[in-house]
Order: structure tokens, then C-alpha cells, then sequence
């Protein structure tokens, strides 16, 4: 997808787990196309835009991912409802 072309569905993905479990991983192998083992484990939220032609519609996913720590689910939990 161009980035003159508009999006006619956008989807929101929330990637939710145990800490450790590799949402971040995923995250960024989807999003970077890159893997690394040494990742930081992540505070609150973090996203990334992917854009992606599925047969003729244009698809923009907003990729979530949300820390996996007890201390952080309060802030993680309004993105699991839409807000």
C-alpha cells in the first residue's frame, strides 16, 4: 500500500501475555521485519502502524503491545477495551 492510498479497514491488534512470553518479539519481527533476542522489557504500551493489501483493500493494522508485568495492567488494560 502507497502512502497516498487511504486505508478502508484499520484494525487494531493487541498483543497480551506473561512477561517473557514474546510479544515484543512479534511485534517487531510483524512490524520491522527484524528479530532480535535482546529486547528490553516493555513499559506500558507500544505500537507500531503496518499496512498491508489484502486482495483489493487497503488494511492498516495498529499493532499494541502491552507489558506483560503485574505493576503495569492498569495501564495496559484501556487498550484492551478500544479506548
Amino acid at each position: 500500500m502507497s502512502k497516498v492510498e487511504q486505508p478502508e479497514m484499520i484494525l487494531k491488534i493487541v498483543f497480551a501475555g506473561d512477561p517473557g512470553a514474546g510479544k515484543t518479539s512479534l511485534l517487531r519481527r510483524e512490524a520491522e521485519r527484524m528479530f532480535t533476542q535482546d529486547i528490553v522489557c516493555t513499559i506500558g504500551v507500544e505500537f507500531k502502524i503496518k499496512n498491508y493489501k489484502v486482495g483489493k483493500i487497503n488494511v492498516k493494522a495498529q499493532l499494541w503491545d502491552t507489558a506483560g508485568q503485574e505493576r503495569y495492567r492498569s495501564m495496559s488494560a484501556p487498550y484492551y477495551r478500544g479506548k
